[in-house]
């Protein structure tokens, strides 16, 4: 079993002993639960980075912490979680690929040369994460300058799913427990209602309520603290109303406490510290990330943490990134006021309709595709499939199913990783097509957290530290490139588009193939190897868009993998009335791709039967530098408490931000400044 199931079920248990929640449900209403959590585990990321503002060119480095979004353990099943950087339109700048390591999921996003300032966002997920919609993991940060987020507000209709204006739920959280009651606004209302209340899926009370029959729950018997779930329920067990309500998030802390130890002052002039929590239990140890920043650079007020971001971000819908003020109770009463909990559908829960994830867990790298013949296009049967990796001496051979499937798993390499498929008949015969499934990465839809601009800031902060006694000053080294012209937008054809990437796109984005590109165009998909704008239906069925190389259309069945991406020098994409210029033949939709050389030949592409293509592979942590910014990183710390050195001149200049997870899911999380 595992470490999250055997935690919530001492939960559950635990609530047994202080509710009457299973003297009338003989026990069917928590093993419905616990079946359901373990038919469809969910989980929460968070992103604990090394700044919260940068210049561009500069280095985000980054820790992922990945857990179950009921116990908020550790212990999730993923083995891979996706970081991208959006800019303030939402589009993908970077996007990495972290592999889980003895540290955890530790990686860097580079911000490239010449971006925009603004706020932009780190969106965090594991492909099992994508089968739930509305709940998205965002961490702002701002390049160019400061911000800070506010508190999003939302209409009343905005997330209630089900409306019943002639009963209300009243919450009213008391000293010692909460007081539920129900006020009934038409005498045409029934009087016989069930009232469910959970925590994260966890079942905390299941009986009768009604206008006569209040119901009290203890403080000492809730034994969870976060968004509460209250819903009315009629003799059907169908949702009548629901209410949610932020308390006692006090229950899921693991205060610390940091101890500056001033008699101790080494002779280096460093000054030790003691990092420690007191109310570990028996087994329990933390895994944090510490960083040490600057104080002067940004504020705390404003940003989001670990606490508001588990407790509260990530357990209401449509709720991407909240300031940690969220928590204070005048604000999270009003943001929660009209809407819902939606990670499991509890209702059909409690009757025992349990549903899965249509995305399987990812537990391995898998390349994909199918073979089939040049004419007809017939799926090969029994086909042979290589996958040769040179550059890592790897080889391995598959073979086709009945439709011509093949597939290729565990392939862990890092990113960069070049891959060449050769595919063959059952006789060895190369006149076959070989197609690659190409790996999809959801676009985001949903709103951005709201924020304040503060300031503007055109110092770079990143210089490395003063040189220490005994350190050595290497002579400056001058480095010269050639820098490549790019192409502009002064013809015809790429004013008129409606989406473009140059040159300097195309370097700063790092794309491996014409698809990777497309994918970042809104309403442009890639299926199958063809290119699909959005509305694009005829009377015979949906129609890819047309390919144009050097202004020259290809066939339908063209290949775009056989352009080399060193050959691209842009790519424009035409949607829309922007297609009138290419004629009849653009109805669908025009993707433009001009080569360097601009005398690309369709008919020197390569065989049919190969293909040569690099994957987003897992990212390989890199050393931190320090910096005037942040001189500490430390992205990874596994224990019962740490001692740690700092610089005396650290002392009331720098700032210390702790947080992580324990072992059994409590939050931690310490902002002071140093020396204090």
């Amino acid at each position: 079993m595992p470490i999250y199931m055997r935690k919530l079920l001492f939960v559950i248990l635990l609530i047994c002993f202080h509710t009457s929640l299973y003297a009338q449900t003989n026990n069917v209403l928590l093993s419905r639960v616990l079946r359901q959590v373990q038919l469809y585990p969910q989980e929460k990321t968070y992103v604990f980075t090394d700044a919260e503002s940068y210049q561009a060119g500069q280095r985000i480095h980054l820790r992922v912490f990945l857990v179950n979004a009921v116990v908020h353990q550790a212990d999730s099943i993923s083995r891979y979680v996706y970081v991208e950087l959006l800019n303030p339109e939402r589009l993908v700048v970077k996007r990495v690929r972290l592999l889980r390591s003895d540290q955890g999921f530790v990686g860097h996003i580079d911000i490239p040369e010449g971006v925009v300032k603004g706020r932009y966002v780190l969106r965090s997920y594991t492909k099992n994460m994508l089968n739930l919609s509305r709940y998205e993991s965002l961490k702002s940060i701002f390049i160019g300058g400061h911000g800070r987020l506010t508190p999003s507000k939302y209409s009343s209709s905005l997330n209630r799913e089900e409306a019943n204006n002639s009963i209300n739920l009243l919450i009213n959280v008391l000293k010692k427990g909460i007081k539920v009651s129900i006020e009934n606004l038409s005498d045409n209302s029934e009087d016989d209602y069930r009232l469910f209340v959970h925590c994260r899926s966890i079942p905390l009370y299941f009986g009768k309520i009604s206008k006569e029959k209040d119901v009290i729950l203890s403080y000492d018997s809730l034994s969870q603290g976060g968004i509460y779930s209250f819903q009315l329920l009629d003799t059907k067990l169908n949702k009548v109303a629901e209410r949610l309500k932020f308390v006692y998030p006090e229950k899921e802390l693991c205060p610390i406490s940091v101890r500056w130890t001033d008699g101790e002052k080494l002779n280096n002039n460093q000054i030790p510290c003691i990092i420690k929590a007191d109310s570990l239990r028996e087994g329990e140890t933390m895994d944090v990330s510490v960083r040490v920043e600057y104080a002067g650079v940004d504020n705390t007020v404003g940003q989001s943490d670990i606490i508001s971001h588990l407790l509260f971000d990530m357990d209401k819908a449509d709720c991407p990134e909240e300031p940690s003020s969220v928590c204070l109770e005048s604000e999270s009463d009003s943001l929660l006021d009209s809407c819902s909990w939606n990670r499991y559908r509890m209702s059909d829960v409690i009757k025992g309709e349990c549903k899965k994830g249509l995305i399987g867990v990812e537990k391995s790298a898998v390349i994909r595709g199918r073979v089939e013949s040049l004419i007809g296009h017939k799926p090969i049967k029994d086909g042979v499939v290589n996958l040769i990796s040179p550059d890592k001496s790897f080889y391995v051979v598959t073979k086709t199913d009945a439709q011509g499937r093949f597939s290729f798993e565990g392939i862990d390499f890092p990113e960069g990783t070049q891959y060449v498929l050769n595919a063959f008949t059952k006789a060895g015969k190369s006149w076959v097509k070989l197609l690659l499934d190409e790996d999809e990465y959801p676009s985001y839809k949903g709103q951005l957290p709201p924020f304040v601009w503060t300031s503007n800031d055109t110092t770079r902060v990143d210089a490395t530290l003063e040189l220490p006694k005994g350190g050595i000053q290497m002579e400056e080294v001058n480095v010269f490139s050639h820098q490549p012209t790019y192409s502009s937008r002064s013809d015809a054809y790429s004013r008129t588009a409606d989406f473009s990437f140059g040159l300097r796109d195309i370097e700063s984005i790092g794309a491996t193939c014409l698809h990777e590109l497309l994918r970042r165009v809104p309403s442009v998909t890639v299926e199958f190897g063809k290119c699909y704008v959005r509305g694009g239906f005829t009377v015979g069925g949906r129609r890819p868009a047309a390919i144009a190389i050097d202004g020259i259309f290809v066939n339908e069945d063209y290949d775009l993998d056989n352009i080399q991406m060193a050959d691209v020098e842009r790519v424009d994409v035409f949607k829309g009335g922007s297609t009138v210029i290419w004629g009849a033949i653009g109805g669908m939709g025009v993707i433009s791709v001009t080569t360097k050389k601009g005398d690309f030949k369709a008919a020197s592409v390569p065989l049919t039967n190969t293909k040569t293509f690099t994957t987003l592979g897992y990212q390989i942590p890199q050393a931190y530098t320090p910096n005037a910014r942040t001189p500490m990183w430390l992205p990874s710390l596994r224990g019962t408490s740490f001692r740690l050195l700092f610089p005396a001149e650290y002392r009331s200049t720098y700032r210390l931000i702790i947080e992580g997870v324990t072992s059994e899911g409590r939050i931690v999380h310490y902002t002071g400044e140093i020396g204090k």
